[in-house]
């Protein structure tokens, strides 16, 4: 079956039963990589599956942000632990990403590792195989200072924090998130340097499929080291246009039913 013949667009089609839950953390990386992540997978683990994500560009981990016109609540905070809550128990993979974004928006270091260790302790109270994404310390110590400050300017407009300051407070993140890790007997990822292009916070689009292929081999041995070699662009529209459970655009609260996606072998997608 391909990956068009899994797109279900009626609502009326039977749901099957989940057979394996796969929950995503994560922001800009996380959302630009999203059809890669579910095509990944859909191969990777037995289906159907149950797929919560909470993403968004510019998002926190604990706190409200914003992007262009949509206001996302911090990840700590959504919805999706609640509905992990309510189903039932499933064998369970879980991945923390895209950790940096707080830093920029001067949350101190200790609050942000507060906010991760408390998504890990509640995945892990569902037994789940928890990965944490590191900071790419190499990449940004390899930034100049003009090229920090156009990152800067461009990304986060309000943040006052110089290269050394942000540097400084991206090793000491990157140290507490080495003792997190250790304490809960769970994988840290480091990716590669040379995924980055000039923009040090976002690998370049070609070597997601790499990343995240990694990534899934870290908890799961069957997952393929080179990531997936078909692409569909209807799939990929199709999840695009899926919508959260709860943001806000231009001050209007908006809402959407969740799970707001479901491909035709039944796996589920829900997002916060």
């Amino acid at each position: 079956m391909n990956d068009d013949s899994k797109l279900d667009v009626w609502s009326h089609i039977e749901t099957i039963q989940p057979q394996h839950r796969l929950v995503l953390l994560g922001a800009s990386n996380l959302t630009r990589a999203f059809p890669t992540v579910v095509r990944m997978a859909l191969k990777t683990f037995e289906g159907p599956l149950s797929i919560h994500a909470a993403m968004g560009f510019g998002r926190s981990y604990g706190q409200e942000s914003r992007f262009l016109e949509k206001k996302y609540f911090g990840i700590f905070l959504c919805g999706i632990w609640e509905a992990l809550e309510q189903q039932k128990k499933i064998p369970t993979t879980a991945f923390v990403t895209d950790i940096g974004n707080d830093l920029a928006y001067e949350v101190p270091v200790n609050r942000i590792a507060k906010w991760v260790e408390g998504c890990v302790d509640r995945l892990q109270s569902h037994e789940a195989k928890v990965v944490i994404a590191d900071l790419p310390l190499d990449v940004l110590r390899a930034v100049s200072e003009a090229r920090y400050r156009l990152v800067r300017t461009l990304l986060f407009p309000h943040c006052r924090l110089d290269l050394r300051e942000m540097l400084d407070r991206a090793e000491q993140l990157s140290e507490r998130l080495k003792a997190i890790a250790k304490s809960r007997n769970t994988p840290l990822f480091a990716g590669k340097s040379e995924w980055y292009g000039w923009d040090p916070i976002h690998p370049r689009r070609a070597n997601l499929p790499r990343l995240w292929s990694e990534l899934l081999a870290s908890v799961e041995s069957s997952a393929s080291a080179t990531g997936p070699s078909d692409k569909s662009l209807a799939m990929a529209w199709y999840l695009r246009g899926l919508r959260p459970e709860k943001w806000s655009s231009f001050s209007f609260l908006r809402r959407a039913q969740q799970p707001n996606g479901r491909l035709i072998e039944g796996t589920e997608i829900s997002l916060y």
